[in-house]
């Protein structure tokens, strides 16, 4: 991993309705795709819509419509050339699991389930428990979901299973309890996690009118070098190896701070 990555997401609000929000990320992944995108992610939820917002819950979602829309968009963006980070859902033994479903143009399909469940998330989903690294040109793609970025730890086994860099899918809009708080401390949040691992960042947020960030990206040294609304955005990730040596340093230090490693 030497070379940049050009990057995408595609911010837009998801419904309730499978089909229309299929639509709609097919729509960004031809985007992505005109642009010269290699990677593209969607929002939390972008395929069902995130529960308490697009739905009340998932009891009358068609799991089966979901899997084959799932299926046609990892096509439609393997034929495109475009890895594709999807905010989507998936089963468990004891629930649903609010996943990431790296898929498309990468070696391997792999999931994430959101280990790191707000309170409202609790209702229903169930958390899972892996860190997944993802790969997309030889770049270690580290899965994360929305309030995972307040937690260290979930971006320390990302970086202890090698990813080069961070993809948050987020739906991070509603009502603020103290308001102006998360909108100043979340983007603080983003660049804490890109400096102290020395790892680009990158932040598909969901484009509602309540959002309380817009998409964006993080360099390796925590610098905000991207931000957008709605629709597409495009981000270059840039390796750490091509900064000055002292980031390298960084994650070295902050392995061995947290693993002894």
């Amino acid at each position: 991993m030497e070379e940049p990555l050009l990057a995408a997401c595609w911010s837009f609000n998801p419904t309730d309705s499978v089909a229309e929000n299929r639509d709609r990320i097919a729509e960004g992944v031809s985007a992505a795709a005109e642009a010269g995108a290699q990677l593209l992610l969607t929002p939390e939820c972008a395929l069902t819509g995130y529960p308490s917002v697009a739905r009340a819950d998932f009891a009358r979602l068609d799991w089966n419509e979901l899997a084959a829309a799932e299926r046609e968009l990892a096509t439609r963006a393997r034929d495109a050339g475009v890895a594709l980070v999807l905010g989507t859902a998936g089963t468990a033994t004891d629930g649903a699991t609010n996943d990431a479903l790296a898929c498309g143009n990468v070696p391997a399909e792999v999931r994430y389930r959101k280990r790191c469940l707000t309170p409202l998330d609790k209702k229903p989903f169930v958390a899972g428990n892996e860190a997944v690294v993802a790969e997309c040109t030889g770049w270690g793609l580290g899965l994360a979901i929305c309030y995972d970025i307040r937690f260290p730890r979930v971006f320390a086994e990302l970086a202890r299973a090698g990813a080069d860099a961070f993809l948050v899918i987020a739906h991070m809009a509603g009502p603020d309890p103290d308001p102006g708080t998360k909108e100043t401390i979340l983007p603080a949040h983003f660049a804490s996690r890109a400096a102290e691992w020395a790892t680009p960042t990158l932040l598909c947020n969901a484009s509602a009118d309540d959002r309380w960030l817009n998409s964006g990206c993080w360099d390796a040294r925590g610098i905000r070098t991207a931000d957008g609304g709605e629709g597409l955005l495009l981000a270059t990730l840039t390796p750490r190896q091509t900064l000055d040596p002292w980031y390298t340093t960084v994650r070295n230090d902050s392995l061995a701070s947290f693993f002894g490693e």
